[in-house]
């Protein structure tokens, strides 16, 4: 019932009241379901301890476990499709429900297991067979419960769709570079993302703007992402700040902390001194505050440079250490 419910909502199409769409309707049905998984498995942890406590007598016969032995293979079949389906159409709730229906397969294995022990050797152990499962099954669901939750509340985009994206970006011959990559997944199809992307500052804008909306056309179309580009113009002729660009990765080099930099650009102030601007991506393990890390820069570059002042824009890696798109 919570696997149709799910469906339903989740195949809606955007609306006032939801532009993004209703896809995350799968991982609220997922998470319900899981729920459930977690008290099933906990109803199993009271039941087994009730039979470790109190052991009685479990005789089946012959027509029960064949039934049992029927029940197990339908199940596993039924596992099959719900996995094979699942993760051909990336559905979060058929993934949770094989996980359910693995759950029973395990827990009917407890009860022809216990059943054949104790009519071969007279032990009672159906107890301490369901408290493993019982256990199994709360690990299970308390990991899918994560897993929905990490979904609802938004997470770190999947390796492939990142690299799947930065080898279309890099198709394009007509711009620098890019970064500040960001993604937000309203559910497995529902992606929206932006990006900056470096053009050669004598271009017009007429020129980047047309190549930017080939890249989003391209992006929908052979993706099916919805991206936005802000155009960085970049003066790669320009010698006249080569040394200050060059003090500034120094200093950035010589915390070894795995900075990096780009939105470079330098203004003359009306006092002669220079305002030097640029952006530093901080990797998500470093620990050193964004106001530690200008305080910092600012006094190293002044001890090569002279009279400057550094206004720097960090970006944090939301995308993964492993990439390198922000």
């Amino acid at each position: 019932g919570l696997t149709v419910i799910g469906f339903k909502m989740a195949g809606k199409k955007p609306d006032h009241e939801h532009p993004y769409g209703h896809e995350r309707s799968e991982s609220i049905s997922g998470l319900l379901i899981s729920i459930v998984i977690m008290f099933v498995g906990l109803q199993f942890v009271k039941s087994s301890l009730d039979k470790i406590i109190s052991p009685s007598a479990l005789r089946l016969s012959t027509t029960v476990y064949i039934i049992l032995v029927i029940s197990i293979i339908l199940k596993l079949a039924q596992v099959y499709f719900y996995r094979l389906i699942g993760k051909t159409i990336d559905s979060p709730t058929l993934i949770a429900t094989a996980k359910d229906s693995l759950n029973d397969v395990f827990t009917t294995i407890a009860v022809l297991l216990s059943a054949i022990i104790q009519a071969s050797t007279g032990w009672h152990l159906d107890g301490w067979v369901g408290l493993g499962v019982a256990i199994y099954i709360l690990f299970s669901a308390a990991s899918l419960i994560k897993t929905f939750i990490n979904d609802l509340l938004g997470h770190q985009p999947g390796h492939e769709l990142v690299e799947r994206m930065d080898a279309l970006l890099q198709t394009y011959d007509d711009i620098l570079g890019f970064h500040d990559l960001l993604i937000h997944q309203y559910g497995p199809n529902m992606i929206f993302a932006s990006v900056h992307v470096e053009f050669d500052s004598n271009w017009t804008l007429n020129q980047a703007h047309h190549v930017t909306d080939k890249i989003e056309h391209d992006f929908w179309h052979q993706a099916q992402i919805h991206l936005v580009c802000h155009i960085d113009p970049i003066d790669i002729n320009n010698q006249k700040y080569a040394k200050i660009y060059e003090a500034v990765q120094a200093v950035i080099k010589h915390y070894e902390l795995g900075l990096t930099t780009h939105d470079f650009h330098v203004e003359e102030l009306v006092n002669g001194d220079k305002l030097i601007q640029f952006d530093v991506v901080v990797p998500e393990h470093i620990t050193t505050s964004d106001d530690e890390l200008l305080v910092s820069i600012n006094h190293d570059l002044r001890k090569i440079l002279g009279q400057v002042t550094a206004e720097i824009t960090f970006d944090h890696n939301y995308i993964g250490d492993d990439h390198s798109l922000i």
